[in-house]
């Protein structure tokens, strides 16, 4: 697998089946790594204004390009094996494929409520083995605390960690903390735990191939997705056209 630059952060060459494939394989190593859901939010922010998060991502196993605005750029530009994958996609599907087997999963941040919900619904859907969870207050956490949550995560010995800590913050996290685990592949996925459960909405499907779900989250999210959106996709827009007419940088992973 290969990954692309753009504006120097890594977005790996993949789609759906090929990353989930390549996580589930890497996962049977035993080692202890993570993998970032980049959209062109985070993308934006990194080469902006925060250079921990840039390198976070530069540094994860894999950096999953989530958001279409992303594979059509690198279609455009002529990378192929890349498709869009989405946070919540790439989770169903991992629990699709390790049904039934001895992996094991652990789910980190967001509410206890969230997580109970979670659980019952796997537990009617899938097979599969989910080693515990924990829903830590949404501040800064002490050291002490860290290394209670990593101390957890170590004594239920999963091979997957979910990690909803939002965006931005779990990327840090992750590149933190994952030499910690004595194994196991930590996943940043945002809000994905309640876009499975349908507590956010997701686009139809239309809107998500045309590269159109930010229109339909601006509507369900007015607020919220208005500051989002004006603060990082005209920034998209203008270095899409400057890195258009740069090499595509591709390295070998």
């Amino acid at each position: 697998m290969q990954d692309f630059y753009f504006k120097d952060i890594k977005i790996s060459c993949c789609d759906l089946e090929g990353a989930v494939k390549k996580i589930i394989a890497y996962c049977k190593l035993n080692k202890s790594d993570y993998v970032c859901v980049t959209d062109v939010g985070n993308l934006v922010n990194a080469h902006r204004k925060f250079s921990g998060l840039k390198e976070a991502i530069n540094n994860s196993f894999m950096s999953l390009p989530d958001g279409r605005p992303l594979s059509i750029f690198a279609k455009l530009k002529g990378i192929k094996n890349i498709d869009r994958v989405a946070g919540p996609d790439f989770m169903e599907k991992v629990f699709e494929k390790t049904s039934g087997t001895s992996i094991r999963h652990f789910f980190l941040g967001d509410t206890e409520e969230i997580h109970l919900k979670l659980k019952e619904n796997l537990s009617q859907k899938y097979n599969i083995k989910i080693a515990g969870s924990f829903s830590p207050e949404f501040v800064s956490w002490s050291s002490q605390t860290n290394e209670k949550i990593i101390q957890m995560i170590n004594n239920a010995n999963p091979d997957f960690i979910w990690v909803s800590l939002g965006g931005g913050r779990q990327e840090n996290w992750m590149r933190d903390n994952f030499i910690k685990l004595n194994k196991g592949i930590m996943i940043g996925v945002g809000a994905a735990f309640r876009f499975y459960l349908g507590e956010i909405k997701r686009a139809p499907y239309i809107f998500r191939r045309l590269g159109l779900e930010w229109f339909f989250r601006l509507i369900q999210q007015p607020r919220k997705m208005f500051i989002r959106y004006t603060t990082t996709l005209p920034f998209f827009i203008f270095y899409s056209v400057q890195e258009f007419f740069t090499n595509n940088n591709l390295k070998s992973n």
